[in-house]
């Protein structure tokens, strides 16, 4: 028999450590602190000025300290280790303030050499489904460069449609199924 799940639940288990298979590798998946900063700040380090400027906008420059501090600190943000103890990418939502309040906007960054191995794909059907239970009712990605890769992702995730607003970017409605993208 089927029981229903309840939302405490459903947080309980986004919090929880997950495994995620990228190519032949495994990584390790759990919520993020501030303890984090300095294996973030050597990830973005070791990733390309296109990969950031995709992510942050910003001319392909990581964001500065302060700004990754409070990223770690978020209740819906996620990194992803290596089995080396490396941070291989990280993958957070909050809510989009150019958006209604049922909008949250979807931050994913995945070191160049572990991308086109699946742990985008896996950290944004885990953080769709942490917007699922969170109250929020669609992601916005805003892809900079990546508008076919961002637009794949977000495919996989529900109902997608891209706004050529000044700031191109997608909406994508979440589904009710988006919840079994929580965890592995």
């Amino acid at each position: 028999l089927f029981r229903a799940v309840r939302l405490p639940d459903l947080l309980a288990l986004a919090r929880q450590p997950w495994s995620l298979r990228a190519g032949r590798e495994v990584l390790v998946v759990r919520p993020s602190t501030f303890r984090d900063i300095a294996a973030v700040a050597q990830m973005h380090r070791r990733c390309s000025a296109r990969s950031l400027l995709d992510r942050y906008h910003s001319g392909g420059r990581p964001p500065a300290v302060a700004a990754l501090d409070r990223a770690l600190r978020n209740p819906h943000s996620f990194v992803a280790l290596a089995p080396d103890g490396t941070v291989a990418a990280t993958a957070s939502i909050s809510r989009d303030p150019r958006h209604n309040h049922l909008s949250a906007e979807l931050e994913l960054l995945v070191e160049d050499r572990w991308q086109r191995h699946g742990a985008g794909s896996g950290l944004a059907a885990h953080v769709a489904g942490v917007a699922q239970v969170a109250g929020f009712a669609e992601l916005i990605a805003y892809p900079a460069t990546a508008v076919p890769a961002a637009q794949r992702l977000m495919i996989e995730i529900g109902r997608t449609r891209m706004v050529p607003d000044v700031d191109l970017h997608l909406h994508t409605y979440l589904p009710a199924s988006a919840t079994l993208g929580l965890g592995s």
